[in-house]
């Protein structure tokens, strides 16, 4: 099992030092990638957690210079309120510069607020989705001159250089805990990306996939909040306890086929998100270690 962390970059407190501090000790812990959230124009509504929060691909673009060796990715980039051309060109870039270490999870949103404000239909983000995550696609599949003719996004003989380093482009993964966004991975994409839920739910998702996940290579990545030492819930869907109670959970998860995890770590200040991030890659990180996964 592979773990990356959600980056400080959304709430009262996020900052560039606590952006690039977080992802300079992740990197050095060992921890495989690096995440950041994505909102562009929240209504006021709706900002309770992401009022504050730094654009995603810029961000990824200063990280890029700034951390290495870690891997970088979006969780999870809205994807119908971007052109997905622009967004596929911006991202094809990103992973050149970044020497190939990009991974993409994008999904449909929840804000119709956020839709109004973009100038983006809500009620058809779901379609829209869908058609987007074919041009990404074809943006990246490695010609040079690509045509793609649909219902909502139409164009012909479009340059498009310089092409993604990693072959076929950045993995990518459809993000949401519906069926209907499994199933959108299933069809469209590299993986499946859904925030945390208990083992049960998982293993209900997923039952009726079993012969199609047997026969291709698919990433299941789920986003987990990670409370280090708060009281153990067994019905919570998230990590929490200490080392052993989240060894066992962890285990329980990948043995239903999950194998890579994103830590969101609670903390108050950055000398705690520090400790709770050194205490899980010292304590959990060996006990799940799996040379043989691969993204």
């Amino acid at each position: 099992m592979k773990f990356g962390v959600v980056l400080p970059t959304y709430g009262e407190k996020a900052s560039r030092l606590a952006v690039v501090d977080t992802a300079l000790l992740a990197e050095s812990l060992g921890y495989d990638s690096v995440w950041v959230t994505d909102h562009l124009a929240l209504p006021e509504v709706d900002s309770q957690r992401f009022g504050t929060i730094f654009e995603a691909l810029t961000t990824l673009g200063y990280l890029a210079a700034s951390v290495p060796r870690v891997k970088l990715g979006v969780s999870a980039l809205v994807l119908p309120q971007r052109n997905p051309v622009e967004a596929g060109k911006q991202l094809a870039t990103l992973d050149v510069l970044s020497g190939g270490r990009l991974i993409l999870a994008a999904g449909i949103g929840w804000s119709r607020g956020e839709y109004a404000n973009l100038g983006y239909d809500f009620k058809n983000r779901a379609r829209r989705m869908e058609e987007a995550l074919k041009i990404l696609r074809t943006l990246w599949r490695g010609q040079r001159v690509v045509s793609f003719s649909g219902r909502y996004y139409s164009f012909e003989n479009m340059v498009i250089d310089p092409r993604p380093l990693q072959p076929g482009g950045p993995p990518l993964w459809a993000a949401g805990d519906s069926a209907a966004a499994l199933q959108r991975g299933l069809r469209l994409a590299d993986g499946w990306h859904p925030n945390a839920m208990l083992p049960e739910a998982l293993a209900g998702l997923l039952a009726p996939h079993q012969a199609a996940l047997r026969l291709r290579l698919f990433t299941i990545a789920m986003r987990q909040r990670l409370e280090w030492g708060a009281p153990h819930d067994p019905r919570s869907a998230y990590l929490t306890g200490g080392a052993d109670e989240m060894i066992q959970r962890l285990r329980t998860l990948q043995g239903l086929g999950v194998s890579q995890v994103l830590l969101t770590p609670q903390a108050e200040s950055q000398r705690e998100r520090d400790n709770v991030l050194q205490h899980f890659a010292a304590e959990v990180m060996p006990a799940l270690a799996n040379p043989e996964s691969r993204i």
